[in-house]
């Protein structure tokens, strides 16, 4: 598997730039990494969360740092969904229990 951005933050960089108050998180539904990568905010997140807990001390500071500001913002425009704890997938760590846009669905 290869990253799709250039750097890191770059994956999280791209959905966070969208325009709004309000970011609800996309699922992707093709089987493809790199579109899950690219469009769902939380996996992406998981994927740089997996980076952090294996690299060496200085280097997931510096990492940690970088992702400290990029979760404020993630936090600050995305907003909690109460149900999550309801699908096994969903618990878990903060990013997965966000609300995403469903409308693709209906």
């Amino acid at each position: 598997m290869t990253c799709p951005a250039g750097r890191p933050e770059e994956l999280l960089d791209a959905p966070l730039a969208r325009p709004g108050r309000y970011l609800y998180l996309r699922r992707d539904y093709c089987p493809c990494e790199q579109c899950d990568l690219h469009n769902d905010i939380a996996v992406a997140r998981e994927l740089l969360e997996l980076a952090v807990r294996r690299l060496p001390r200085w280097p997931r500071r510096e990492l940690e740092a970088l992702l400290a500001g990029l979760d404020d913002e993630l936090r600050r425009r995305t907003i909690p969904d109460p149900f999550a704890h309801r699908e096994a997938h969903r618990r878990g760590d903060w990013w997965h229990q966000r609300l995403y846009d469903l409308s693709d669905l209906l």
